[in-house]
């Protein structure tokens, strides 16, 4: 019994030290963390990176125009600072094949969705609750929902 663990021990190392040589950092990243931190999770909880590197992505999106109906109802988006991490200046404008969110200091409630007008533009970006981050990360890998 005592081997039999071992063994399944070792293949686990393996497996997880095979995994987080797989997880790439992406160099949006280091606008929010150290590069030193990103390759400590890179090393010690890849999965954690590879969910900040989907969430570049796949977490906001530019809302509708109906939307702008609503503007006055949002903030504006602000840039975080990379020291602190304290609200920055304004986002003026934003190019949507450019969009950086690690550089974007917002707040994500666990299930609703939060929208942020950018400086004095026609745009609104949209970002995913939590809950709906998990749910579409999860069906990427494969997971369950439960």
């Amino acid at each position: 019994m005592k081997r039999k663990f071992v063994i399944m021990l070792i293949v686990a190392m393996i497996s997880g030290i095979s995994y987080a040589q797989t997880v790439q950092i992406d160099p949006r990243l280091e606008k929010a963390y150290g590069l030193e931190q990103l390759q400590r999770m890179q090393k010690e909880t890849p999965i954690v990176l590879e969910l900040l590197n989907y969430e570049l992505d796949y977490s906001w999106y530019i809302a509708e125009p109906e939307m702008m109906q609503k503007a006055d109802a949002f903030e504006f988006l602000y840039y975080k600072d990379p020291e602190t991490g304290d609200r920055a200046g304004m986002v003026e404008n934003i190019t949507p094949g450019k969009v950086n969110i690690a550089e974007f200091y917002y707040e994500r409630p666990y299930d609703n969705r939060v929208f942020y007008r950018v400086g004095k533009t026609d745009t609104i970006i949209g970002f995913y609750s939590n809950q709906e981050m998990s749910q579409m990360f999860n069906a990427t890998k494969g997971y369950g929902n439960e």
